[in-house]
């Protein structure tokens, strides 16, 4: 189905699952083990006896030399890029004061791999990869127990996860959040699931840390006359394979494009937005407002037009198909959605460190010690400027 105006307000349930939610957290608080057990039989459907996978290297030794093969050649890469991007202790000298900002990972992390009908273990490479990179000590993860991916048990041997959890939705994000007697309290979990682990992620956002919310999947495409359309329609059914609620935008300046690109899927169930545009400039200012998860610059010298892109999770330029960002690029597929590009960006390397600032003022500049003094003063906290007044011979 094609649309040609954007909609003005996109559906959000997510304050009714926000309410379905805060009873599994209480539930898993109060109950620990005994609810996630309780919660999975009536969720997953899954009767168990243990949320832990104790058969890791029986089922990562099942998948084939071609899919290993795979694995390790996408994973070096990936490493290379938050090793590339990694940040470095830095510091300085100015008026008399010694500065800087040592980088310090986040002790514990837990990985949320969404599954289901389907598994995605590119997730736990794609989170498991940064915090392995950058030093994350301990790593956990949790995938939905209907049929555990040989592959995911693969990549958490490679990692070094410390424990499987076979739990799905809201409840593993629970568990992560306040712990159980069998799963780990984590300092940070990380992941993309459906609008309930989002809504868990939100409310657990109080007492540990999370990467974002994440869902449905977007994609804004702006092409000029110079873009392959049958790349275009391609591009648009791969983001579409996410479901129903994805959001998907064709902004073009080419009326032909137009023409064949509704042609082509008006009769696909997913609604697509295509819209004319003016100019690739116009187009970006459209993104901008939209702040979308992934953004294709299908458009000649497309690097020069990266300077006005303002909000956007990531960037294909040119005939790069996004899904390879999905996959193996190195950027991440665990992307902000919901317009929260405005304010963060991807999962990288950073989002797995700490950075701890110092300062040694041993002979510092008088006058900053008297303008420090001046300012704590104003506040009224004179024992602040006591203490430092007294330092410094003031």
């Amino acid at each position: 189905m094609i649309s040609s105006e954007l909609p003005k307000n996109r559906p959000n349930d997510f304050t009714k699952a926000i309410l379905t939610v805060e009873e599994i957290i209480k539930l898993v608080r109060e109950k620990g083990d005994k609810a996630l057990l309780e919660l999975e039989e009536k969720l997953d459907h899954m009767k168990l006896d243990s949320v832990v996978e104790d058969k890791i290297d029986e089922l990562a030794s099942k998948i084939s030399p071609e899919l290993k093969e795979a694995i390790d050649y996408i994973y070096e890469q990936l490493v290379e890029f938050h090793e590339t991007i990694k940040p470095y202790n830095a510091g300085g000298n100015s008026k008399g004061v010694e500065f800087g900002v040592i980088w310090k990972p986040i002790e514990k992390v837990g990985i949320y791999v969404p599954g289901g009908n389907k598994a995605y273990p590119s997730t736990l490479l794609m989170a498991g990869i940064p915090a392995k990179v950058a030093g994350v000590n301990e790593i956990y993860a949790a995938t939905p127990p209907s049929k555990i991916d040989p592959v995911i048990c693969y990549i958490a041997k490679k990692l070094g996860v410390k424990k499987l959890y076979r739990l799905g939705g809201a409840q593993a994000i629970a568990a992560f959040a306040y712990g159980t007697e069998s799963v780990k309290k984590v300092d940070k979990v990380v992941g993309p699931g459906n609008i309930y682990v989002q809504a868990a992620k939100f409310l657990v956002s109080r007492d540990i840390g999370i990467d974002g919310i994440e869902g449905p999947t977007e994609l804004v495409i702006i092409a000029d006359d110079t873009a392959k359309v049958e790349d275009l329609i391609l591009d648009m059914r791969a983001q579409a394979e996410h479901g129903l609620s994805t959001f998907i935008v064709l902004l073009t300046t080419s009326q032909n494009i137009i023409d064949e690109v509704k042609r082509e899927l008006e009769s696909d169930r997913n609604v697509y937005y295509v819209v004319k545009v003016s100019s690739v400039e116009e187009a970006i200012k459209i993104a901008n407002e939209i702040s979308p998860e992934h953004l294709s610059l299908y458009v000649t010298n497309p690097k020069r037009y990266l300077d006005i892109v303002s909000n956007s999770g990531a960037v294909s330029l040119g005939s790069t198909p996004p899904a390879i960002i999905d996959y193996a690029a190195g950027p991440n597929h665990i992307l902000p959605t919901n317009q929260w590009a405005r304010f963060r960006g991807g999962v990288t390397v950073y989002d797995f460190l700490k950075p701890i600032m110092y300062a040694n003022l041993e002979k510092p500049d008088e006058k900053l010690i008297q303008s420090a003094i001046i300012l704590a003063k104003h506040e009224g906290f004179e024992f602040h400027a006591k203490s430092i007044g007294a330092r410094y011979g003031r």
